[in-house]
Order: C-alpha cells, then structure tokens, then sequence
C-alpha cells in the first residue's frame, strides 16, 4: 500500500531540517547522504526518493536555514523593534556569544557561502534568492534612506566578524572581534558612498559584471 502524499512531504521535511543543521555544522562537503539520513530517521535508499542529488538537497536547505535567520533577526522578540533601535538590537543578537556557538542553527552565510560559492548554479541562485530576500526584509525594518545599502553593510560586517570569531581559538579574542563589530555597527549612521536603494542600480551593476572579461 503506497504512503499517503502527506507522508512524502513530512519525509523530505526531515530530511531538509536534518540537512539544513548538518550541512551548517560540519559543511557541506562534509556531510554524506548516510550521515544525513541518519539524523533525519530514515536510511538512505529513501534518498533518491525525494532528491536528484545532494545539491538539489543544499537548495531545499538554504531556503530552511535562511528563513531561520528571518526569524532570529526580524522576530523572536524584535517584531515591533523598528529603525536604529532594531538595528542595534539584531547585531547584539547576530554577534553575540550564542550565535557564536550555535553553528547548526546559525546563520547560512558564514556557515555555507564558501562552499555554495564551489557548489554549481544551483545552489549559487537559491542562496543569491534566498540573501535577497533577508536583505529586503532588514531593509524594510531598518527604513528611512538608503536604507537597503546599510543593510548589506550591517550584513556583511556581521558575516565577517562572526566567520573570523569562529575560526579563532582564543575565546577572547573572538569576544573581541565580535566587539569591534558591534561597536562599529553603533557608531556607524552613514550611506554608502554613491549607493542606491533601488534594485535598479543593483541590476545595473550585475550587467557590468557580466559583461567584464574575467581575470
């Protein structure tokens, strides 16, 4: 007697819950079809079943791990934080000494954008996707001007902070990497230069890459 279709779907969503954590705490790379199966319950002739392959699987855990960074910096406690105060507030969250440790449930960015980078179109346009949306979701509770490019700088100062205080054995010297973060993140209320909050210019700017001779 064949499953129902309800069952299908709460299958694969295991199985992407159990691959969203996996792949942000060991990487991608390192993790293989059994040891993600294993985590979800199930074993790995059920794999194909429900994906072509592992990266068609990144994809599906992107979107997971992305929408858990929605949660983390545009809920959770922050719904009716709006403007500087938010911004103060997510980056206290974002850089402090729980999302330092917290590497399965943590953001996909540091966790996963250096493998997504090697890992083929796929993956690249489900993170490009899924970064777009986050980054439209910061700019709509920050508000007021250029308020989408001071949210790629926040992200992106927060992304780096957290990717180096990760790697460091030092504990303080992580704790002081995250500081320096937050203390720009605080004293810092300027555009950046020539920047446009219209996607417009965001296009433009991806059409002059493209058309650039590699180097």
């Amino acid at each position: 007697m064949p499953y129902p279709p309800e069952h299908k779907r709460r299958t694969r969503a295991r199985i992407v819950a159990a691959a969203s954590r996996l792949f942000r705490r060991r990487g991608f790379g390192a993790t293989s079809v059994d040891a993600l199966m294993g985590a979800a319950g199930l074993t790995r002739g059920g794999f194909y079943a429900h994906f072509r392959s592992k990266a068609e699987l990144l994809e599906a855990a992107l979107a997971a791990a992305f929408e858990e960074s929605r949660q983390n910096l545009l809920a959770r406690g922050l719904e009716d934080s709006r403007g500087e105060a938010w911004l103060t507030r997510a980056a206290s969250r974002y850089l402090g000494p729980d999302h330092l440790r917290a590497l399965d449930e943590g953001c996909a960015v540091p966790a996963l954008g250096a493998e997504v980078s090697r890992s083929g179109d796929g993956p690249r346009r489900a993170f490009e996707r899924e970064l777009t949306r986050l980054i439209d979701g910061l700019a709509t509770r920050l508000g007021g001007p250029h308020a989408r490019a001071r949210s790629l700088r926040a992200l992106s100062t927060w992304v780096g902070a957290l990717t180096l205080a990760r790697a460091v054995h030092d504990p303080a010297f992580a704790e002081e990497i995250l500081a320096s973060a937050r203390h720009a993140q605080a004293s810092d209320h300027s555009p950046l230069d020539g920047a446009s909050d219209g996607s417009s210019a965001a296009a433009s700017s991806r059409g002059q890459s493209s058309s650039s001779p590699s180097g």
